[in-house]
């Protein structure tokens, strides 16, 4: 990225401080860019063409003096907006197509796992659970996939204690401690999660739970409505492509996420990330064959590095991979060891892009 461009952007926001409150324009307002063509004013992550010249290593000065041109007058909660054309269309429950629409983030229960950046991996979500007082539990976590859904592990929802319910999700959070507060850190403070309803719950019709190996462990949470979308809360790119659905994972390093049990066997109460390798189908199903489990292809592995897994409280997050800037959902977290982090077993995650067609079959 060219230095111009961060001197750029830094730019705008302390233009866009100094222009009076009566003449700014306000997000999804309509505006003109500089070569005259009719657009709205939207965040630069929503603008395709402008987000191609950010990214781009070799950027000329018209195109430099287009970027900057572009900038709207006004900003939404403290971001610059900048004139995007032609204007971006509106959320809708379709899954992103464009690499650009989904898994932005920073490239960079969890056992040996680093606590993550605020904003890091915005479309994770804790699911919620209430008791027969209504205490609220946190437990299983979930992968937002677009404005309306979420995909999580199919054992979330069939397994859950008799006396628990699934009333909700909760997203953009990051430590579960601070409730309605804003989480902040050295660098400012995260919008406040947002909690919001569900509709209706899919699970797979062929998982099982009382099978040994949870084959299908896969399941969709619809939303009660669409959620808007912020650096906190944003989607992940699902393997729809061919170049990625087809993608052999093996002995690449793959990124899993979550509120699970650590290494102390206490639940972490901000959200952490672990890398692990993703293992060789055929060695992994050597290890679990000796606990009378057969494995399929629906299955993925990864891990098996002493103290470094997913744990309990994991259950339903993702296992994601960065392709060229963007994270896919490679995998959702099933199952594993009884003791986390366990050297020579690895974790067990369902393969997401053996279920891509079952998952936009099963979107309204």
């Amino acid at each position: 990225m060219l230095p111009m461009l961060f001197k750029l952007l830094a730019t705008t926001v302390v233009l866009l401080a100094s222009i009076p409150h009566g003449l700014t324009q306000s997000l999804n307002e309509p505006c003109t860019n500089p070569h005259g063509q009719p657009g709205r004013c939207v965040f630069l992550r929503e603008c395709q063409p402008l987000l191609d010249i950010y990214r781009r290593d070799n950027v000329s000065y018209d195109e430099s003096e287009f970027f900057y041109g572009s900038r709207c007058s006004g900003q939404f909660e403290g971001k610059p907006l900048l004139c995007c054309f032609p204007a971006p269309a509106n959320s809708s429950a379709s899954l992103p197509r464009a690499p650009s629409d989904c898994g932005l983030a920073p490239p960079e229960r969890i056992v040996g796992g680093h606590e993550t950046t605020l904003g890091e991996f915005p479309w994770m979500a804790l699911l919620m659970y209430r008791g027969p007082s209504r205490e609220l539990q946190l437990s299983c976590a979930a992968t937002l996939i677009n404005s309306r859904y979420l995909v999580t592990a199919a054992h979330c929802i069939k397994q859950v204690p008799a006396e628990l319910t699934l009333s909700g999700v909760r997203l953009g959070e990051h430590d579960i401690t601070n409730k309605e507060e804003r989480d902040c850190d050295q660098h400012g403070c995260a919008d406040v999660p947002v909690e919001v309803g569900i509709e209706k719950v899919i699970v797979h019709e062929q998982y099982n739970a009382t099978e040994r190996g949870q084959y299908n462990d896969i399941a969709l949470i619809r939303l009660d409505r669409d959620v808007g979308f912020s650096d906190y809360i944003d989607p992940v790119c699902l393997p729809v492509e061919d170049s990625v659905r087809k993608m052999d994972h093996t002995g690449m390093k793959a990124v899993a996420a979550g509120w699970g049990y650590t290494e102390t066997d206490q639940r972490s109460n901000v959200k952490l990330k672990v890398t692990l390798d993703v293992l060789d189908h055929k060695k992994c199903v050597d290890v679990y064959r000796s606990s009378r489990v057969v494995l399929r292809d629906t299955q993925l592995c990864a891990g098996g590095q002493e103290g470094k897994d997913t744990c309990r409280g994991d259950s339903g997050g993702p296992l994601m991979r960065s392709v060229d800037g963007n994270y896919y959902l490679i995998g959702v977290i099933s199952w594993g060891a009884a003791q986390c982090g366990t050297k020579g077993i690895p974790a067990l995650y369902t393969n997401v892009a053996m279920f891509v067609d079952w998952i936009e079959n099963h979107l309204e």
